[in-house]
């Protein structure tokens, strides 16, 4: 009867409604909040000389690059016509000698649209240069938090954009006029994103910023919550409630439940969420023959409930 009730409680549980991207200003508030996540937590000051060397730039030895990999993290600009650039930014970097920042920046289109109207929501959405960066997860893994200290130098707004979705744009105090939703990025303020859902990439673009009248986003200083690949780090990736790797996943103090996305679950030969032979059972007598105190409490669990249930079910139909 103990069994049964194990497999009816992992039957019933609910679904998990997906949570909702916050913002922070905070840094305190956001580093709370990020040790909780699942992942590993990574700083990126741009200080490697080895790793950033390409995207140094300086009026004496100018120098960009379109991408730069660090820590297994992809950092671009947000206009795939732009380059990637690091430098001193007048001295001004808040941790270590070099912040980041798009060159060109922005989108310079020098359209000759009228822009000059700082609150105006008709303005025409090609004056916005929406300058900024983009940082992709490694491959196969995701993002859950990224933070960083932003300047503009003339009171810039900010925002970032998960998977390409503005966490701004539905802001109701201006929502006639999003594109510029954002929150201060000024004077190497702070501002941080964490979504536990998880995130493939991100943006981080500012809003304020107009043809010909440009604002200017460096950044520096980040702290980001990532994981690598799904069934290989040790985490619940897949978020069917077992706890991933690349031989198969662990059932201990959790519901085996449906195939989910790493291929230990789909090629699992005996039906109960793990390899065969199970992690457990490897290096063991039993290990191509699964003992159902040790491992293998799946679908062999399922196998022998189904007899007693039908007894079960004649017995109350006889009373």
């Amino acid at each position: 009867m103990r069994h049964l009730l194990l497999v009816a409680a992992c039957l019933a549980l609910p679904g998990v409604a997906a949570s909702q991207p916050t913002i922070y200003t905070d840094e305190a508030t956001y580093l709370a909040d990020l040790a909780v996540l699942r992942g590993s937590t990574l700083h990126e000051s741009f200080e490697d000389g080895a790793v950033w060397a390409d995207s140094r730039n300086a009026i004496s030895n100018p120098g960009s690059t379109p991408s730069v990999t660090s820590q297994g993290l992809v950092w671009t600009s947000n206009y795939v016509q732009n380059d990637l650039a690091t430098g001193t930014v007048g001295g001004s970097a808040p941790d270590g000698a070099y912040a980041i920042y798009s060159l060109p920046h922005g989108m310079t289109t020098d359209s000759g649209l009228y822009c000059d109207s700082a609150e105006d929501p008709d303005i025409p959405i090609e004056c916005f240069q929406n300058d900024g960066l983009t940082v992709a997860a490694p491959v196969g893994g995701m993002l859950y938090a990224f933070g960083g200290r932003i300047d503009t130098a003339n009171s810039g707004k900010g925002t970032f954009l998960l998977d390409g979705v503005d966490v701004n744009a539905n802001d109701t105090d201006n929502i006639d006029n999003w594109q510029r939703e954002g929150d201060l990025a000024d004077g190497w303020a702070f501002v941080g994103v964490i979504d536990p859902d998880g995130f493939a990439f991100v943006e981080l673009q500012e809003l304020r910023g107009k043809d010909a009248q440009q604002v200017l986003l460096f950044a520096d200083d980040f702290i980001i919550r990532a994981s690598g690949p799904a069934c290989s780090n040790g985490l619940d990736d897949d978020g069917d409630g077992l706890i991933d790797f690349d031989g198969g996943e662990s059932i201990w103090g959790a519901c085996t439940g449906a195939p989910g996305g790493c291929p230990a679950e789909v090629s699992d030969p005996d039906g109960d969420g793990m390899a065969n032979p199970d992690p457990q059972c490897v290096d063991r007598p039993w290990r191509t023959r699964e003992s159902k105190s040790a491992c293998g409490l799946g679908f062999e669990l399922l196998a022998l409930l189904v007899p007693l249930l039908g007894s079960l079910r004649s017995r109350a139909g006889g009373r």
